[in-house]
């Protein structure tokens, strides 16, 4: 099958009817397909001719019928194109199989719904159009996550991780900035996750018995219980993904009462402020990915530094710590030794 370039604008979406998407109308079958538009976005497109069933302009009140075609012509509707050269790519390490970004934070992945360009991924098929075999995701990070991503560069690199990946054989590691001081310092969340069927947000998801099985492993760094701006305290987790179901760490952090600071799904604000520090992302960091090398079977693992806002945060809850006061030798102070991935030498 041939790889599509998302280098480029994508002009026109076409589909095919089947027989479970009957009966419906045209208007009514695309906003279903394209959730991010309404049936009255796709009534006036109809009406201005940008619709077209088996090559011919569809009209207004026609019925659907099963093997249709229907192409809908965007080319008038695109939302703003950025020269994909302008988002970087900052490269952890790359070889002949694979290559590891370190991901900024706000950045979308790969074109999704309403998101359709300035995505991490059309800068990389832009970066590799030449190529033979445009870099594949073998694993996604949300838009406000940041960290490290390995995406393969052949089919074979490809296949070996997605094994490897759903036998459980890789190691994910993220840091996390939440909500709260907790009362002990590591544990397991074990949760089952499914889709939210009550939000209007279509990809959120939510603790249900119907889930599927979700494990994560936490390790407390540090807490600082008293946090102006943050009643119940703020503390930094280190969190190992043993399965790897979507928004798994926001979903189960916030189930245990320790949300993930400026998390906009899960979380307990939009933004906010420590200090001087504006926060309008959430601090979630994917710091470590461990694996075989798909090619020498080597064990390799990669690490992302922590994006400037996520190190100011830490440095100023943990970096500042009175050493005379009674919390001297607990361990919800901050522990020089662990903080060593900070260091800047």
């Amino acid at each position: 099958m041939k790889e599509k370039n998302l280098a480029k604008p994508i002009l026109s979406f076409k589909f095919v009817v089947n027989d479970d998407d009957l009966p419906s109308r045209p208007d009514k079958y695309l906003a279903k397909k394209m959730p991010w538009r309404s049936r009255t976005f796709f009534q006036k497109m109809i009406k201005d001719g940008e619709v077209e069933i088996n090559g011919k302009k569809c009209r207004r009140g026609k019925s659907l019928c099963a093997n249709e075609i229907i192409i809908v012509n965007v080319s008038n509707h695109q939302q703003e194109f950025s020269s994909p050269e302008s988002i970087p790519v900052d490269k952890i390490y790359e070889d002949e199989d694979i290559l590891v970004i370190n991901k900024a934070p706000g950045i979308i992945v790969h074109p999704t719904g309403r998101h359709l360009y300035n995505t991490l991924m059309n800068a990389v098929h832009s970066e590799y159009a030449d190529a033979d075999y445009r870099p594949r995701l073998v694993h996604r990070l949300d838009k406000d996550t940041s960290g490290v991503l390995v995406l393969a560069k052949n089919e074979f690199a490809r296949s070996e991780l997605a094994r490897q990946i759903e036998n459980r054989e890789v190691k994910k590691i993220y840091l996390a900035l939440v909500h709260g001081v907790f009362g002990c310092r590591s544990g397991k969340i074990e949760l089952p996750i499914g889709q939210g069927n009550y939000s209007h947000i279509r990809i959120k998801q939510e603790i249900s018995e119907k889930g599927l099985y979700a494990k994560s492993i936490y390790e407390i760094l540090a807490s600082a219980p008293c946090v102006k701006g943050f009643p119940s305290g703020l503390s930094l987790v280190k969190v190992r993904l043993i399965t790897g179901r979507t928004h798994q760490i926001r979903l189960h952090l916030s189930a245990i009462g320790h949300p993930v600071l400026a998390d906009k799904l899960y979380g307990r604000e939009t933004n906010c402020y420590l200090d001087n520090i504006k926060i309008n992302t959430q601090l979630l960091h994917a710091w470590k990915f461990g694996c075989h090398h798909p090619s020498t079977r080597k064990e390799i693992e990669f690490s992302a530094p922590l994006p400037s806002v996520f190190c100011d945060c830490v440095k100023k809850l943990f970096h500042c710590v009175d050493f005379s006061s009674a919390y001297k030798n607990t361990f919800s102070l901050y522990n020089r030794r662990k903080f060593d991935f900070l260091r800047n030498d």
